[in-house]
């Protein structure tokens, strides 16, 4: 009989994995993000939390199911297969997919796992009302109206002629009619054209007899015109406590829920003129103690914050000394006292006093928080806390 294997990581941190570097997310100020977003909402409007994407990087189907015990409408998905993930996860509430169903046979998977499809055509929802007349049921879908996005949805002006059609099938619900803003973070008059194109649609489509939810807001446009909310808002970024533009955290006072850290693996004295990484692109100009983390591009921590970034050890920021590598790097921790091998090190949130949040690594990168979550490779363990 074979000896089993030793579990991962140590017992004193009981972390199911060997390599030291994880990401923590916090499910109770995931949960005070949501309460805070319903307190800015009126009483009646519903909240889709959008969890795509596995929750921007910080873990959909654990989150997924924290929204649902928090009581929200439905869970917006990217694709089918996220959906068929959250579903054999358990997950029963409304599922909504953002992505639209091509090849149109993919429509008979999604009504098989029963999500709710994004139909952008006249075509795909024919399709849909003659699978409905096979099984004998009504099928539901939300319909996606391009105002000004330009990615995906019905035109404007195609909308009244598709609404009219939708009116005369009885096999099918519209349950839900929406459209997404380009620019709600920056552009209020370009973002208010879009919410009046809205407007006459949805106007139209309740003369027709139709009956759904409406529903527009992300969370920059739900924080900065509450006429944006209508029957119900999709809150993304702001569910995870990052915010979508510079002054919206003074709006709405939202905590960050993902934490990434690692733990030095390697720790070595060095003399001045002592060259880190590849290229030589760090040399030290004294006696130095450089770190070597158990993190690198491909767990997503991006080569672009080669020299650039810092990471908090003791409490204290440190460097990033060289290129990053695939996996791993190595930081400048001269100075810090009584740095050891195996101390835990703080990539993005808090140790002691300081705090390195995702929007200070996505400023360095030239690009914005939700790319620098949603980078974190599915390598780097997520763990609820």
């Amino acid at each position: 009989m074979k000896e089993q294997p030793p579990s991962a990581g140590s017992k004193k941190d009981n972390k199911n994995f060997f390599r030291q570097t994880w990401v923590e997310v916090d499910k109770s100020d995931f949960h005070f993000n949501l309460k805070k977003i319903k307190e800015y909402l009126k009483k009646d409007t519903k909240i889709l939390a959008v969890i795509k994407s596995n929750g921007y990087g910080h873990g959909g189907v654990e989150l997924a199911k924290e929204a649902v015990k928090a009581g929200v409408y439905g869970i917006a998905v990217s694709s089918i297969e996220e959906g068929i993930q959250f579903r054999k996860a358990g997950i029963k509430t409304n599922l909504l997919v953002f992505g639209v169903p091509y090849p149109i046979d993919n429509l008979s998977v999604s009504v098989y796992w029963d999500l709710i499809p994004t139909l952008t055509n006249l075509h795909d929802i024919q399709y849909l009302a003659s699978l409905a007349k096979k099984l004998g049921k009504t099928l539901e879908f939300h319909l996606k109206i391009d105002t000004g996005m330009g990615r995906i949805g019905v035109s404007p002006q195609d909308s009244y002629n598709i609404l009219q059609k939708i009116a005369e099938m009885p096999e099918v619900k519209m349950a839900g009619i929406y459209t997404h803003f380009a620019v709600a973070d920056s552009d209020l008059s370009y973002t208010q054209n879009q919410l009046e194109i809205f407007h006459d649609i949805t106007r139209y489509a309740k003369k027709l007899g139709l009956r759904f939810i409406a529903h527009v807001a992300n969370t920059a446009a739900l924080i900065s015109n509450k006429k944006t909310h209508f029957d119900m808002v999709r809150p993304g970024i702001g569910l995870y406590g990052l915010t979508p533009f510079d002054h919206a955290h003074k709006m709405l006072k939202l905590k960050p829920v993902l934490s990434w850290k690692t733990r030095i693996i390697n720790l070595k004295r060095v003399s001045a003129g002592f060259c880190v990484s590849y290229g030589r692109t760090f040399v030290t100009n004294k006696a130095s103690v450089i770190a070597t983390l158990p993190v690198g591009y491909a767990d997503g921590y991006s080569r672009v914050l080669s020299n650039k970034g810092d990471v908090l050890v003791r409490g204290k920021r440190c460097p990033i000394a060289g290129r990053i590598t695939m996996d791993s790097m190595m930081v400048d921790v001269t100075g810090i006292k009584g740095v050891s091998l195996g101390d835990e090190v703080v990539l993005i949130g808090m140790q002691g006093k300081e705090k390195i949040k995702a929007e200070e690594l996505a400023k360095l990168q030239n690009t914005i928080n939700y790319e620098v979550t949603c980078s974190i490779s599915m390598r780097v363990p997520r763990i609820v806390v």
